[in-house]
């Protein structure tokens, strides 16, 4: 083998492990998070030596430039690596940005921002839970989608009673080390919440203080929303959040936080969510869930908390919310995607809505929601898809039969 062949190998092998674009000050990221018409978050993994962040930002349009200039505080810090979150505001909307990453002078990485846009445009988006041992393949074939964002219905690290906070931290810092899901976490912005796996629900029951760091730990891997509203605090709310892209809103509940015998989301979080949802405007709405809503052969589904249960049922049939789909995740084995249907009687009419129930990451399947059309002709799809991107499953609604 000559030299230049090599040469040529070497340089082929440094392109495809994207070291190019990676300082050694960084050691994950820059992912991108929950981004609005206005802002969004950056999070990295940093090592202790980093110093500071700048970003140049372009405007496609104007090819204005905008500089941003971080100091990273470490001075605190005791572990070798930490996370570490920037926000980025000021920002314009409807517009793409093309922003270049600098740590302590040395470049990371270029990364693109689509800020809200209030025309009607193709919308697709990822959804998986509980990741485990990742399937490289698999994670290469979500990154190639080219998807607007990705949705985690929890799982994301999996702990134990016996954990303690440096210990939960660490685990979160041995995912986010594996370079295969780094390069996927930092080719779509990421959004989140949390499931008895990365909470630590059988734990945190007997009320010790393993809820808080659970939490901060989450928080601190998970930026999510800029935005909070409605007196936001996690003691009312817990992960829950609403996302908002084009015209589909996004309801991610936490089924974590405020479970106790007889209660799954907290009476806050479900006023939360019922006084946000009718007000959505959008074509379709999605209420997203680690727990299953329909779904009987399970370990847990929410009609276990019948009282909590019967109300959510009649708040969403009093909403008449045109376009409401629901979507969880599933602890059983199953390969792929089950549709399920909830039903809604009364003495006048009869609702149904639509339940697409997604088998874990774990299994080496991935979920993918597309949506496409005009104005009052739009249809979702939804797509379960194996490691090797082979369909497994597909369902198309219209947003007519809603």
């Amino acid at each position: 083998m000559n030299y230049l062949f090599k040469s040529f190998i070497f340089c082929y092998l440094l392109f495809s492990f994207n070291i190019y674009s990676q300082s050694e000050k960084v050691i994950a990221g820059p992912m991108v998070s929950f981004i609005d018409a206005y802002g969004t978050q950056i999070w990295f993994l940093l090592s202790k030596s980093a110093k500071k962040i700048e970003f140049d930002i372009k405007d496609y349009d104007k090819d204005k430039l905008w500089e941003y200039d971080f100091e990273v505080d470490s001075k605190n810090i005791k572990e070798e690596f930490f996370p570490y979150t920037v926000k980025l505001e000021k920002l314009l909307p409807n517009k793409e940005y093309i922003a270049t990453v600098y740590v302590d002078g040395e470049f990371v990485k270029e990364i693109d921002i689509f800020t809200k846009r209030p025309h009607l445009d193709d919308v697709q988006f990822l959804i998986g839970s509980n990741l485990k041992n990742p399937s490289a393949t698999m994670l290469s074939n979500m990154r190639k989608t080219n998807s607007d964002f990705m949705v985690w219905l929890g799982g994301h690290v999996n702990l134990d009673k016996s954990n303690s906070y440096d210990e939960i931290i660490s685990k979160y810092v041995d995912a986010r080390k594996n370079t295969v899901l780094n390069n996927f976490l930092t080719s779509t912005p990421q959004i989140a919440t949390w499931n008895d796996h990365d909470f630590n629900y059988k734990n945190n029951l007997t009320g010790d203080l393993m809820v808080d760091s659970s939490y901060f730990a989450f928080n601190a891997f998970w930026p999510n929303s800029l935005q909070k509203t409605y007196n936001y605090t996690y003691f009312d709310y817990g992960t829950y959040q609403r996302y908002t892209y084009n015209d589909v809103d996004i309801f991610l509940l936490d089924a974590c936080s405020f479970r106790s015998e007889n209660n799954l989301y907290g009476d806050k979080q479900i006023e939360r969510l019922f006084q946000e949802l009718n007000n959505t405007g959008s074509t379709f709405t999605i209420i997203a869930s680690p727990i299953p809503f329909t779904e009987k052969n399970n370990e847990l589904d929410f009609s276990d908390f019948k009282t909590q249960y019967d109300y959510f049922l009649y708040r969403l049939k009093m909403s008449e919310n045109n376009g409401c789909i629901l979507l969880s995740s599933s602890e059983n084995k199953n390969v792929g995607t089950k549709l399920l249907e909830l039903e809604i009687h009364d003495d006048v009419k009869n609702i149904n809505f639509n339940e697409f129930n997604i088998s874990h990451l774990s299994n080496n399947n991935y979920s993918l929601v597309s949506i496409k059309g005009s104005k009052g002709n739009r249809k979702l799809t939804f797509e379960t898809y194996n490691e090797n991107g082979n369909i497994l499953f597909s369902k198309t609604l219209h947003e007519n039969e809603l």
